[in-house]
């Protein structure tokens, strides 16, 4: 990689070599080229030109490549922020139902009405 900031990073990917991305969440830009995206995890590949993003779930399959032959491309790569979105709704959530499913167990071996 060329560069590095504290919130991205940008680098050149040379004519015929492909590069895997790495883990975790994060917007990929193309700021010159066009490359092929892989593996993202949805079957579908993909061909990016300047000026377009792609925002993955997760790094750690996908794999980039210039797609026109002898010809490099300049990425950017942003990872996802620290934090909430960082922890994920989805294990927030999971872990609210699973609060509330001992909850109502609990409840139900309880005797319930009057005695």
């Amino acid at each position: 990689m060329n560069a590095q900031t504290d919130s991205f990073a940008t680098w050149t990917l040379d004519a015929g070599r492909a590069q895997r991305l790495g883990v975790g969440a994060g917007e990929l830009s193309v700021l010159q080229g066009r490359v092929w995206v892989t593996g993202q995890g949805d079957g579908e590949d993909r061909v990016l030109s300047r000026g377009e993003r792609l925002r993955l779930a997760d790094a750690a399959t996908v794999v980039v490549e210039p797609w026109d032959r002898g010809q490099g491309a300049v990425l950017r790569w942003q990872p996802r922020r620290a934090g909430l979105q960082a922890f994920g709704l989805r294990t927030l959530l999971a872990g609210f139902l699973a609060a509330f499913a001992r909850k109502a167990a609990s409840s139900a071996s309880r005797p319930q009405g009057c005695m």
